[in-house]
């Protein structure tokens, strides 16, 4: 009896473990396929050159599809150019203070975008989409901006680590990446800015 018992006991922890093994590889699977439709959206919003020449600029890019919650408003400044790839840009060059809104986020990895300064006084995104693990995050946004008959899509990747109601270590970047529009406007198409907060704190907001 007891040797019955015994044994019953070692086919329930092999069913368990086999069960539990099989739930592990399920949800490892889940995670790829997650992970593999965020980049197709990534390099739909950023064609990858475009995100290869940001990263190249310092712009890091969190990959995985787990991001924190990064809803609310934030001003980013003060602002200061981290690197360009256009030889006329100087060193020294700063930016207008930047506020900014995400909201929207859902479990697909969707979320918008509302900015100010990035590029003129109102800047919305076209599509936007988030990436990230634990409190790091990257966010891939394509924004529209015009001027005058003048018109041109830019590209812009935000990367930070969220740490409570404020942001730290935030870098940005934008990039011309579509300028059939644009004339002689903007930047040039392919031409692009990394620029980061100098004191590497980006506060909560309550008024945007």
């Amino acid at each position: 009896m007891k040797r019955t018992k015994v044994v019953l006991f070692i086919s329930l922890c092999a069913v368990i473990f086999s069960s539990c093994k099989k739930g592990n590889e399920n949800e490892e699977v889940v995670e790829a396929i997650k992970k593999e439709e965020l980049k197709r959206k990534i390099n739909e919003i950023i064609p990858k050159q475009y995100q290869d020449t940001l990263t190249k600029l310092g712009i890091s890019l969190n990959l995985d599809a787990t991001p924190p919650n990064m809803e609310g408003a934030f001003a980013i400044k003060p602002l200061k150019l981290l690197k360009s790839n256009r030889p006329e840009d100087p060193a020294s060059l700063t930016f207008t203070d930047v506020t900014v809104k995400f909201l929207s986020q859902d479990s697909d990895n969707n979320i918008k975008l509302i900015g100010r300064k990035f590029l003129t006084d109102a800047d919305t995104s076209i599509v936007t989409a988030i990436s990230g693990k634990g409190n790091d995050f990257t966010i891939y946004g394509k924004v529209k901006s015009v001027s005058g008959t003048n018109s041109a899509i830019f590209g812009i990747i935000i990367s930070g680590t969220k740490d409570g109601a404020v942001l730290r270590n935030v870098r940005y970047g934008l990039i011309n990446i579509d300028n059939k529009n644009g004339g002689t406007r903007f930047i040039r198409q392919g031409e692009a800015r990394a620029v980061f907060d100098t004191d590497l704190i980006s506060e909560n907001i309550q008024m945007f």
